[in-house]
Parts: structure tokens; sequence; C-alpha cells
């Protein structure tokens, strides 16, 4: 598998599991200890399994990993809370 088609994958995959973590992040207070643990928990997760995948140096990360990264964790993460929100 091309590293494109990886970076894809995850960037894919980084979009389930932060709507996931938004999703319950929509019934904690704002800015509270659970509110930031459902915030900052799925970035982690994203951080460790681009580095152990795809095994880039920092520079090459930094053009085509960052964008596709700030665009699913931050719809992934608006997107569910706007679920929760919508959700009886």
């Amino acid at each position: 598998m091309r590293d494109f088609d990886l970076n894809l994958l995850i960037s894919l995959a980084a979009f389930v599991i932060h709507f996931t973590f938004g999703f319950f992040r929509g019934q904690f207070k704002k800015f509270s200890r659970p509110w930031s643990r459902c915030l900052y928990i799925p970035i982690t997760i994203n951080i460790v399994v681009r580095h152990f995948i795809l095994n880039w140096k920092w520079q090459t990360a930094m053009v085509y990993l960052w964008p596709a990264t700030l665009i699913a964790l931050m719809l992934g993460g608006f997107l569910g809370a706007r679920y929760k929100n919508r959700s009886p």
C-alpha cells in the first residue's frame, strides 16, 4: 500500500475515532476534565498511530499529515458533538 493511501486511511480512522469522542464530549461540561480527555485522547492516538505506521521524517509529516489530520479531527469532533445534540 502506498503512503498516500495509508495516510488517507489513517485520516478516515481518525475522523471516526474523533467523531465518537466528540459524541461523548457533548454530555460533559465545557472545559471540565472529562471534556478535555475526550478532546486530547484521540489526538494522542492519532499521533502515535501515524508515527509507528508511516515512520516519516517530521518535514514530510508537516507537509502531508497536518492538513489531513486537522481536517479529520476538527470535522469529526464538530460533527460528533452536533450529532449528540440532535439525538433524543
